[in-house]
């Protein structure tokens, strides 16, 4: 009996579910792809079918043979009642080691899981494979970009104990935040280089926000800059968001969105304001 999972997630309903519009079962979403079809822009849409692709993670279609599905769902399933407690106690600061280092794992699985991050694991191979060609004569064989980027999610292992090391906030609003379906955002405001990157998870001065209700938002912050700075603990009191402070953090789940940006309720205005531009 084939009991495979056929629609598979790559942002966790459980996740979707504390931005449900009525009853945990449906969400508002706005389609960035139907910018010329304004009825269909935007729409509530039930949380099974969003942010989902049929046989996202198999190896080999339709085959839990070597699928990537159920370690995330397991990933999953040990982390959501964390995030439930952490909304119901809108405090972090009881976290244990082996809850910080769940929530650790959880955040670096869903910053690569996503279909944005497999978008940009095709870019950089094909840009590679370009510049190898245009100023090496290096041709190499056709590249398996899925493959590469499970190659990616096997890895995850070896980067959760950066974040663990991050000093962690959550924002509060009054159920103003926004998700989208590539909800792990990275800003720096700290080092601006115009030469080289400094988006890396451990890049010095990383920002790393992922919104789990309307109303929170964990932030994990550069230890390194904080310590230099005089803060040495691990933890920040919350954040109570200024308008300013709103608008950053869902702008940077616009900005991240692949095509689809999540709200409890039909509000895009924002949205609509950022992509006009």
């Amino acid at each position: 009996m084939n009991n495979h999972v056929k629609n598979q997630h790559y942002v966790p309903q459980f996740l979707l579910r504390n931005f449900s519009s009525s009853g945990q079962k449906f969400i508002w979403a706005f389609d960035k792809n139907e910018k010329y079809n304004v009825r269909n822009q935007i729409k509530e849409r039930a949380i099974k079918k969003v942010a989902s692709e049929e046989y996202f993670y198999d190896q080999f279609k339709n085959s839990r043979v070597g699928s990537y599905e159920y370690a995330l769902q397991n990933a999953e399933d040990i982390s959501a009642p964390i995030i439930k407690e952490i909304i119901k106690n809108r405090s972090i600061e009881d976290l244990t080691e082996d809850q910080r280092r769940t929530l650790s794992f959880f955040i670096t699985l869903q910053n690569l899981r996503t279909k944005g991050h497999l978008f940009q694991t095709e870019i950089l191979m094909d840009n590679m494979s370009v510049q190898l060609k245009d100023k090496a004569n290096i041709s190499i064989p056709k590249i398996d970009h899925k493959k590469i980027w499970f190659s990616m999610l096997e890895q995850s292992t070896n980067f959760y104990e950066v974040l663990m090391n991050k000093v962690w906030m959550l924002s509060e609003s009054d159920d103003e935040f926004i998700i989208s379906d590539n909800p792990v955002t990275l800003q720096n405001t700290t080092d601006r280089s115009k030469i080289r990157g400094t988006l890396g998870l451990d890049s010095y001065g990383i920002e790393i926000y992922l919104p789990i209700s309307p109303s929170l938002t964990i932030n994990l912050f550069c230890e390194k800059f904080l310590s230099q700075n005089g803060y040495q603990k691990n933890t920040m009191p919350n954040l109570k968001c200024k308008p300013e402070n709103i608008e950053n953090l869902n702008w940077l789940q616009i900005a991240y969105s692949e095509r689809f940006i999540f709200s409890h309720k039909n509000d895009f205005g924002l949205v609509k304001r950022i992509l006009n531009k």
